[in-house]
Formats: structure tokens, sequence, C-alpha cells
């Protein structure tokens, strides 16, 4: 799985940034050029010098780069989207970039950032009450398509990514035709005041009749997001590959009750769900996930907006910055075992954890899933590694979850470790083997991954 931040370049050009990112492990980044900029006249293209040295910065020091081909142009007024247009810049931008920039997403979350004020219409693509999609759904899909094909004729070699905008209306696209030349769909699936396996869109009758459209399970789950994803993809012959290029929490103080969708986490927590959104997606086999961003945006305690970043304005590292450099370094090598029938674990909580807080969103009652997770995968070097977590909210006045593991596996395993993810700590633990079952104990399942890793013979 490819693991990348968002460096938003418009708002911090700073040349010591791609140096950090990639000392950090994370090898990916997110940053967005605007159309309008790169063709000031009509079919004149050209990189502004901004671009070309952050492009090249990030290229000098190895980091790979999706690029946002982002925004409208006055130039092609009225349709300051015109399809054609764009799909032109698009490939000469392609060309220009060839070589230093490996993935071009198209736009940037099109409901919020223009096409709902130029075409009318809502940030869920449906009329409630005429219970009907919005004609701007259409109209981005038209731009998408004909983008990728003009920038696979110039540069086969990048790949291209696109919707972009919420869960419900990335489904109703897919359905409606994406074109082959679209490599992978883009989602930006923020939990918002949620624990990071659950995200609003839940299978509720006050979802359905918002939407028009159900994207998940009745608990809202990320999972079931990710499976419905792979489903309609399938059946309808969509984009192959998941990309998840917008996603995180923020460390603010809530000085104005309701003012942003975000909680006010802090940076523990921001660690703790980062790295449980992490595996899951791992687990999950998605192919690409994006943390927003590495950076804050400014310095605003208060300001949710501002406060999403791995390392604070002056570049100090937050928590959770270690933890993703962990994740990326003790993940080398693991392959997901989805399905998997031959390695099986089944979890007996000594007692369960309940949600003591539920949020109603849009009038549907959602909250965390007080479960324990697990995810398998087969380590490159031949051992099996199982992440297990609460996925409750996280906490720190509580006391670890307590529970009895049992895992089915078709080799004799002869030792079996626990790592803190958080930490880092690794040490040895005890089990007992009843035939072709190895039991655990009263494990300790705190609120964040803990990984096991079995050796065989």
């Amino acid at each position: 799985m490819l693991v990348g931040v968002c460096a938003t370049l418009r708002r911090w050009d700073d040349p010591a940034i791609p140096a950090m990112i990639a000392k950090s492990g994370i090898s990916w980044i997110r940053s967005d050029y605007y159309w309008k900029a790169f063709e000031r006249e009509k079919g004149i293209y050209q990189l502004p010098d901004i671009y070309s040295k952050w492009i090249d910065r990030a290229h000098a020091v190895g980091l790979n780069q999706v690029a946002i081909f982002n925004g409208s142009n006055a130039l092609y007024a009225p349709d300051i989207y015109d399809p054609d247009a764009y799909a032109q810049a698009a490939a000469a931008f392609a060309k220009a970039t060839a070589g230093k920039v490996q993935v071009i997403e198209i736009m940037n979350e099109p409901a919020n950032f223009g096409f709902t004020k130029h075409y009318g219409g809502s940030w869920n693509g449906y009329d409630e009450r005429l219970e009907q999609q919005q004609d701007w759904v259409e109209q981005y899909l038209i731009l998408l398509n004909k983008a990728a094909k003009a920038i696979k004729e110039v540069n086969p070699n990048v790949k291209v990514i696109g919707l972009g905008s919420v869960s419900p209306v990335n489904i109703r696209q897919i359905r409606m035709g994406v074109a082959p030349e679209v490599d992978g769909i883009v989602d930006h699936p923020y939990s918002f005041r949620f624990p990071a396996e659950v995200i609003p869109f839940n299978d509720s009758p006050e979802i359905q009749r918002r939407d028009g459209i159900v994207v998940a399970d009745k608990a809202g789950s990320f999972a079931s997001l990710i499976d419905n994803y792979r489903q309609v993809s399938d059946e309808f012959d969509g984009p192959p590959e998941l990309w998840l290029t917008e996603w995180g929490w923020p460390t603010y103080h809530e000085a104005e009750p309701g003012k942003f969708m975000y909680p006010p986490v802090t940076a523990r927590t921001q660690a703790k769900y980062t790295v449980r959104r992490l595996y899951e997606c791992l687990g999950l086999g998605v192919d690409a996930t994006f943390i927003y961003a590495f950076r804050d945006n400014r310095e605003n305690p208060y300001h949710a907006e501002s406060n999403f970043g791995l390392v604070r304005p002056n570049l100090e590292p937050k928590p959770v910055l270690k933890v993703v450099e962990r994740f990326i370094v003790d993940t080398e090598g693991y392959r997901p075992l989805l399905e998997d029938a031959a390695v099986a674990v089944t979890v007996f909580p000594k007692a369960n954890r309940p949600d003591e807080y539920p949020i109603v969103w849009d009038g549907a009652k959602l909250q965390a899933l007080g479960k324990v997770l697990v995810y398998k995968f087969s380590v490159s070097d031949g051992s099996t590694a199982i992440a297990l977590w609460s996925a409750t909210r996280a906490s720190e006045e509580l006391a670890h979850m307590m529970a009895d593991v049992e895992i089915e596996m078709p080799t004799s395993v002869e030792t079996i470790t626990v790592q803190d993810s958080m930490t880092g700590e690794e040490r040895a633990l005890r089990f007992e083997k009843h035939g072709g079952r190895i039991m655990l104990s009263n494990l300790s399942l705190p609120d964040y991954p803990i990984i096991l890793n079995l050796q065989s013979q």
C-alpha cells in the first residue's frame, strides 16, 4: 500500500519540507496545481516558476507525487469548466511533468470547490425534494473521462485518478460509466466526529433520504464502504484501484462549539486514530492512502482546518509523525490475507465497550463500533502478522479491554511476539496449544493496534 501526505503547495512552499518528508520514510506527496495558472492565455501552457521548483525539489529527494490538476479557468467563460479545454490543458500538464509526477488527480472535491457554485446543486449531488440526481454530477464525469483519455494519449505512463466527491456521488458516477483510462477511484473518507472505523454515511432511513443511495452498512463502517466500492466498480467496469487521497483528524481547541464538523482531538488521539486507519486500509487492501496534511496550515489553535498536520507550523513533529514512520517500517513486506480461511482468529472479549456518546448526524444516530477489529497479514519473511485493537473512542480514562484470543493456522507456531504500534515496544507472549489451535489468555487490547507476529517452524 502506498502511504503519502498532502503537501499543500499554495500555503507553504518551504524548501525544507520535501526533504523532511522523504527523511520520515513517507515516499508520496499530494499537491495542487491550478489550471488558470498553467494556461494564462488560451492554448498557451506554461508551468509557473513556483510549480516547477516544487516539483523539482520533490523529485530530487525521491518523492513520488500525486498532482491535482485543479480549478476552473475564466478564459473559457461562461463555461469555466469547459471539458474539452480542461482536457487539453491537463494533457499539456501531463506532458510537461512527465517523469516527475506519477499520478494526476482530476480536481479536488469538485462539489466543494466550484462545481456546485457553477452548475447549481448540493454537496451530495442529490435533490431530496425531487428525488433526483443533480446536473453537476454528470458534468464532472464528462470532464473526468475526457481528461483521462487526453492525458493517456500524451503520457501513457502517468496514472489518472478521479471522482473525489463524497461517497454517494462517487458511487453514482461509477454506475454511470467511468472511462477505462481512469486508473483509480478517489475518496476522502474523513470520519469527522467519529473514530477511524466509522464514516457518516450509514444505511439508515435518514441518510438514504438525504442521499438517495446506500454506500455503507447500518453501522456506517469504513470497511463496508471499501467493500461497496469494490463491488460496484467490478459490476460497472469501474477503475481497478482505490486511492484515499485525504483524511485526518485536527488537533485544535473548540472555542466555538459547533463551528467545525471535526472533533477537537488531542495529539495522542490523532496518533491513535491515524494508525488505526492505516492498519485498516492495509488490511482491506486499499491501494493508496494519504494523510491530510504534513504541516499545520497556520498558527491558530482554535481553527480545525489549520491543525490537521503531522507537524506544527514551525515543523515541530506531533506524536503522530513517529507513529506513521513506525507503521511504514514495520509493515514492509506485509500483504493482507483477505477472506483467508487458513488463518482464523476468534476474539472473546471479557466485557464489551459500547459507545457512551453516540452522535446524531443529519438525523441518523452513529457511534463507535465498540468491538475488537482483526486484520491478518502474510509477511515476506514467512511469518504471519495479526493486528488487533478495540474500536472504541480513544480514551485515557479506562484500562485496556481484555480478551482471550484463539488462532487457528495450518502451520505449527513456535513463537509469538506482540508489538505496540504507538511505542514500538515488543515482547514475547506466552501461549497454549490445543491441537491445531493457539490460545492467548487475558490479552490486553488498547484503543490502537497491537501486532502479533507468529513465527512457524
